[in-house]
C-alpha cells in the first residue's frame, strides 16, 4: 500500500523544479531551419549524382544500354566550378565498348571555372557515366547532354547593348559601314605600332547578318580596308600584327542592330556594358517573420527572392535574399503543489493558474514562451480525501501494469503525464482494482492524475 502524504508533495515539488532546469536546456536546442534551393551546389548535395566505387564515389549516368539507339549519340557533360576541395578533385569517364568490356578513361583534374567532356558517338549501344573523385565540389551550372541540372540556379544574365546605342562606335562615312570602333590613330605614337585588337560577344544579330572589315593605315601612308567578315553569335575578335611605324587601326560594322554583352578593344572593357553587373547576397536571420525591402512579409525562410537596385555606375546591381526564419518556441509547464507553488518568474501562487506566461530567449535569439500549468490542492482537501478513501497504487516501481485500488468508488478518469506535462495516457471509466499498462513507457518519473466523483488525487509513478 502506498500512502500519499504532504511529504510527498513537498519531493513532487522539489524534483519537477530540477527538472525543469533539464527541460529547458532540452528547450534551447530545438531549432527550426529549412533548406531551399541554392546558386550554387555540392556534388555531394545533388541527387543528379548516384552513388560509385569508393575512389569515384559519385556518378553522374549520361546513358545506359537500355536507352538504345539514344545511347549511340555523342555524351557531353559541362560543369562550372566555382570551388574545390584543398586536395583538388578529378573525373573520368566510363564507358562499354563494342564487345560490351568496360572501359576507363585517364583521370581529368577539374578546374574552377568550366569543365566538360564529350564522348564521341558509336554505332552501337553502350552505357556512358562520368565519375568523380569528391563530393566536396562546388558548382553553379551543370548540364548532361544539353539539359540543366535543377541542382542549382546560375546568375540571370548580364545586360546587353547595341551597337547604335554605345558611345565607343563613332559614325562612319557611309551607308556600308556606318559604325567605327577606333583602336588607334597616329597621334598615339609608338603605341600605334602594337598589335591592336578588338573582342566582341554578339547576342544577337538583325536578319539579314552583319560583317566587320579591318581599315588601317600603311607604311606610306595609304589606306587598307580588310575583306568584310561575317559576325557570328558568340565570341567574335580580330588582331591586327603589330608593325614598325605608327599608323590607325579601326574596325568598321554594317549594322548598329548587333547586340552584345561583352566587348573589348586592347583589353579595355567597354562601358557601354554595366560590366560586371553587380551580385550582392543578403543574409537575414529573423524571428517568426521579416519584412524585406520587397515590400513583402515572409513567414518562412527564403533564398530565391531578388530586388534590383542601381549601382554608383548605374548599373543594375541584383540583391538576393537569403532569409532563414527561426521560430519562437511555446510550451506548457505541468506543475502540482499542495497549498503554494513559486514559479520561475518569482512569484508564489497559492491558487490553481493555467495563463501565467513566462518569456525566455532560445538558442535562436527568439522568444521561448512557457505557459503555466499549476494545480494547487489544499492540505486539508488531501487529508479529507485521503480519510474517507484509502488509495492503493501498486507496484511502484512497476515494469509492466500498474494497479489502483480506491474502494467503493468508480474511478472516472485516469490520467498519466511526462515531467514535461504532456499526456501520455487517457482512460475513462475504470473501477477498483483495474489496470493500465505501462510497458510500453519508456524508463523514468510519470505523474498519475486520478479523477473521481470525490475529488482529484496526483501519485508519482516510477516505471523500471
Amino acid at each position: 500500500m502506498i500512502s500519499i502524504s504532504i511529504n510527498d508533495y513537498n519531493f513532487l515539488k522539489f524534483l519537477l523544479q530540477k527538472i525543469k532546469i533539464l527541460f529547458l536546456l532540452v528547450l534551447f536546442l530545438v531549432c527550426h531551419f529549412n533548406l531551399f534551393a541554392q546558386t550554387t551546389s555540392l556534388i555531394s548535395d545533388c541527387d543528379d549524382f548516384v552513388s560509385g566505387p569508393d575512389a569515384w564515389p559519385y556518378v553522374l549516368i549520361a546513358t545506359t544500354i537500355d536507352d538504345g539507339v539514344a545511347s549511340q549519340a555523342a555524351q557531353t557533360y559541362t560543369m562550372n566550378v566555382t570551388s574545390l576541395p584543398s586536395d583538388g578533385a578529378n573525373v573520368r569517364v566510363y564507358k562499354t565498348t563494342a564487345n560490351g568490356s568496360d572501359y576507363f578513361g585517364t583521370p581529368v583534374a577539374l578546374t574552377i571555372g568550366s569543365n566538360g567532356i564529350t564522348v564521341s558517338a558509336v554505332d552501337f549501344d553502350r552505357a556512358v557515366k562520368f565519375q568523380f573523385s569528391s563530393g566536396d565540389v562546388e558548382f553553379e551550372a551543370l548540364s548532361l547532354n544539353e539539359e540543366d541540372s535543377d541542382c542549382a540556379t546560375p546568375p540571370p544574365p548580364g545586360p546587353l547593348s547595341l551597337i547604335s546605342e554605345c558611345s565607343d562606335f563613332t559614325a562612319g562615312q557611309g551607308a556600308n559601314w556606318p559604325y567605327i570602333l577606333t583602336a588607334t590613330t597616329i597621334s598615339d605614337g609608338a603605341a600605334s605600332q602594337a598589335e591592336q585588337t578588338y573582342t566582341m560577344n554578339v547576342t544577337s544579330l538583325p536578319a539579314s547578318g552583319a560583317n566587320v572589315r579591318v581599315y588601317k593605315t600603311v607604311a606610306n601612308g595609304n589606306d587598307f580596308f580588310g575583306n568584310p567578315i561575317a559576325l557570328n553569335e558568340g565570341a567574335n575578335s580580330i588582331s591586327v600584327d603589330a608593325v614598325s611605324f605608327d599608323r590607325a587601326v579601326k574596325f568598321q560594322f554594317s549594322s548598329g542592330d548587333i547586340e552584345f554583352d561583352a566587348l573589348s578593344v586592347n583589353g579595355v572593357e567597354s562601358e557601354c556594358i554595366c560590366h560586371p553587373i553587380s551580385y550582392d547576397t543578403e543574409l537575414i536571420l529573423k524571428c517568426d517573420s521579416f519584412t524585406w525591402i520587397d515590400g513583402n512579409t515572409y513567414t518562412a525562410s527564403n533564398n530565391t527572392a531578388i530586388y534590383t537596385l542601381t549601382n554608383a555606375l548605374g548599373c543594375d546591381s541584383i540583391l538576393k535574399l537569403n532569409l532563414v526564419i527561426y521560430e519562437s518556441n511555446f510550451v506548457i509547464d505541468t506543475q502540482f503543489a499542495i497549498e503554494s507553488y513559486t514559479w520561475i518568474d518569482g512569484v508564489t501562487y497559492t491558487e490553481s493558474n493555467s495563463t501565467s506566461t513566462y518569456t525566455l530567449t532560445n538558442i535562436n535569439n527568439c522568444d521561448s514562451v512557457i505557459t503555466l500549468n499549476l494545480i494547487i490542492n489544499s492540505s486539508s482537501e488531501i487529508d479529507f480525501f485521503d480519510n474517507q478513501h484509502e488509495i492503493q497504487v501498486f507496484p511502484n516501481p512497476t515494469k509492466d501494469d500498474l494497479t489502483i485500488s480506491l474502494e467503493k468508488n468508480k474511478i472516472e478518469e485516469v490520467i498519466v503525464l511526462d515531467i514535461q506535462g504532456r499526456v501520455m495516457l487517457h482512460q475513462l471509466n475504470l473501477f477498483d482494482k483495474d489496470r493500465i499498462d505501462l510497458s510500453h513507457f519508456i524508463t523514468g518519473t510519470y505523474f498519475l492524475k486520478i479523477i473521481t466523483s470525490k475529488g482529484i488525487r496526483n501519485i508519482r509513478v516510477v516505471k523500471n
